[in-house]
């Protein structure tokens, strides 16, 4: 049989197997565009939550111990991922989201291969619609963020995938693999917040069947077990129960008025239902789920589908806010109970399928300009005006105090804080007044002890009720006594540092920068060196000069010349290409002390130094000065940066 063109393409088997590479190519590019998203989101706004398990992470690497001189509310293995990374480098914010994006897409494998999907086109469907759902709506709930309800969340679906939907559907025996990870994820819960203790409980035993029975204790006492032990090696058990059972349990309810009683947590979940017409659409759908699951049951009242509808209920406790990221995450997993044997082989349905596809690859696509303009107005900066004040003052094993909840300062200053109280809320002054189980940080303490060079205060009012006042006086003594605010910011710095107070006391209003006259082979620049710094006896191991290259590139070479009134001398030669515009430039310097100085074209020019003019004073130019003693100076009326 000889098929002519027209014949072959109504072949209905060539058809099949057009249409399904067509589908292919098109679900790849799909692929391909959400990892672009994902890469994007890596960057996609700073939260300080976050912030705080990094900079605990960070702390724990290096050295310290969670819970005894580390404070945190949150539970152990939510730092897990955080040391391990931290162990093998010092990563930021991107680095850590890295590892949630990771998780991520074992949670989305975990969906797709579930035991529940049993056609392609029935994965590819859901895959589609978890992987824009987890892209483009879980992100405003800082869904992507490394954060324990992100990962408390991503266990769920994992739980709900894998192992307890099949357990209660499928009549099919489950895999080995299955029932101990399963177990060992649900013992896990626990201990990345106590909150989940009832949803691992109903769980556990909504999972458990009589043929599997052994292997379910074992593999959860085996979860409990270890992560008994990594909370040992990280950290505290006595610590533990002060910090994040006490606490949480005790302390914070006395200033977020939370009422640790089972109608005002029935309240809660009911208002959280109602609350919008979207949170009542989705309940709608967790109902039905649940009904679908009940059908399956064997029994004659269908309490494993209760005991999940509950725990998945207990999920809603603190409201809708991110603290519910696990509640959105569980219902991801739900569709599976609708999907369960079902085979989508008609045309019409695939081609639903198709244009679904179609409609989220244009959504990831960022072609719409609105959707670009957010991801730039939320950008997490690259630094910050403090991580340049640190970077100036300190040294890099140097520690800092960045208080009251600015977390995120220390990842961009690349510095651990000086005291295990790493940021200050009014429970943790509350805490200390009656500590549990002899576990108490004191950061008046860690402060006077280390004298961190800089600090960050500002002095936030707690949601608008709890000044500063009113819980860190201590904190504040510390502060009058050894340190000096930095104009018109909050920032503190030790006095020692500064060669006289004046330095940074200066009445910048009544000084104007200008541009020295530029640089060329027939005219150098002078170096007019403060007179404070005149009178200073150190050496000197640096200077920064802060050039003006009028927005552009000059080539050549330049050299710096520094004297002495001793008659010492000290030069350099340096490219004018790489002097940036309106940026200081370091110079390593010999610990000699110099007073004089200017700079000579030697190939090129161009280049300008900034100066600091007043009316009744000569001009200075603005020069940076790293002395031997580690003191610094600076010129009156010039920029830091």
């Amino acid at each position: 049989m000889i098929l002519t063109k027209n014949s072959y393409f109504k072949n209905p088997r060539i058809q099949e197997r057009t249409f399904k590479y067509c589908f292919l190519f098109i679900f790849s590019i799909f692929i391909l565009l959400a990892i672009r998203y994902q890469l994007k989101l890596l960057s996609y706004m700073e939260w300080g939550d976050e912030s705080e398990t990094i900079v605990a992470a960070k702390m724990i690497a290096a050295g310290s111990s969670l819970y005894s001189q580390i404070f945190n509310h949150h539970g152990p293995l939510t730092f897990l991922p955080g040391v391990l990374l931290e162990k093998i480098g010092d990563f930021g914010v991107k680095g850590h989201r890295f590892l949630i994006a990771i998780f991520q897409i074992i949670a989305i494998l975990s969906l797709y291969f579930s035991p529940l999907l049993k056609n392609n086109f029935t994965r590819y469907l859901y895959a589609v619609i978890t992987i824009s759902s987890l892209l483009l709506f879980f992100p405003e709930m800082f869904g992507h963020m490394y954060k324990y309800q992100v990962l408390a969340g991503l266990l769920l679906v994992i739980i709900f995938a894998q192992y307890t939907l099949p357990a209660v559907i499928d009549e099919t025996p489950l895999p080995l693999r299955n029932i101990i990870i399963g177990n060992i994820l649900i013992a896990s819960l626990p201990f990345l917040a106590i909150n989940y203790i009832p949803i691992s409980v109903f769980l556990f035993f909504a999972s458990l069947k009589r043929n599997f029975l052994g292997i379910s204790f074992i593999s959860y006492t085996m979860g409990f077990v270890s992560n008994i032990l990594f909370l040992a090696a990280i950290g505290s058990i006595p610590g533990f129960l002060a910090f994040h059972i006490y606490l949480n349990l005790k302390i914070l309810p006395l200033y977020n008025s939370t009422n640790l009683d089972l109608s005002s947590f029935i309240s809660i979940v009911f208002n959280s239902i109602i609350s919008s017409t979207t949170q009542l659409f989705l309940f709608m759908g967790l109902v039905a789920a649940i009904y679908f699951l009940a059908a399956y049951e064997k029994n004659k009242f269908p309490w494993r589908s209760t005991l999940i509808f509950i725990g998945i209920g207990t999920l809603l406790i603190r409201g809708i806010n991110f603290h519910t990221l696990p509640y959105f995450y569980s219902l991801l997993a739900l569709p599976l109970v609708f999907l369960y044997n079902r085979f989508i082989t008609n045309r019409q349905w695939q081609m639903l399928v198709l244009l679904l596809t179609l409609g989220c690859m244009i959504k990831l696509s960022l072609l719409i300009p609105a959707d670009r303009r957010q991801f730039q107005g939320k950008k997490i900066p690259a630094t910050t005006d403090f991580a340049q004040f640190v970077e100036l003052f300190t040294e890099k094993n140097d520690r800092i105090i960045v208080y009251s909840f600015q977390n995120f300062q220390y990842i961009a200053a690349n510095r651990l804080p000086a005291s295990g109280y790493y940021f200050y809320l009014p429970w943790q002054e509350k805490y200390n007044e009656n500590p549990k189980f002899g576990i108490s940080i004191n950061p008046c303490q860690d402060i006077a002890n280390y004298r961190p060079k800089i600090m960050l205060i500002d002095k936030w009012k707690v949601w608008d009720r709890f000044s500063w006042e009113s819980y860190a006086s201590c904190i504040q003594k510390l502060i009058d006594s050894y340190y000096v605010q930095w104009p018109d910011r909050p920032y503190y710095l030790r006095k020692d540092l500064f060669t006289e107070e004046m330095d940074i006391r200066a009445n910048v209003s009544s000084r104007k920068t200008l541009p020295s006259l530029p640089l060329s082979t027939s005219q150098s620049i002078p170096l007019l060196m403060s007179s404070t710094h005149q009178r200073q006896n150190n050496g000197l191991k640096g200077i920064a000069v802060r050039f003006g290259t009028y927005n552009r590139k000059n080539p050549g070479e330049a050299q710096l010349e520094l004297s002495s009134a001793d008659g010492s001398q000290w030069s350099q030669r340096f490219s004018l290409a790489d002097t940036l515009d309106n940026k200081y430039r370091y110079f390593e310097l010999d610990s000699k002390k110099y007073t004089m100085g200017r700079l000579q074209a030697i190939t090129g020019g161009g280049v300008s130094t900034w100066e600091s003019h007043a009316t009744a004073e000569p001009p200075y130019t603005c020069i940076q000065y790293f002395y031997t003693d580690g003191k610094r100076g600076f010129t009156p009326g010039c920029p830091l940066f």
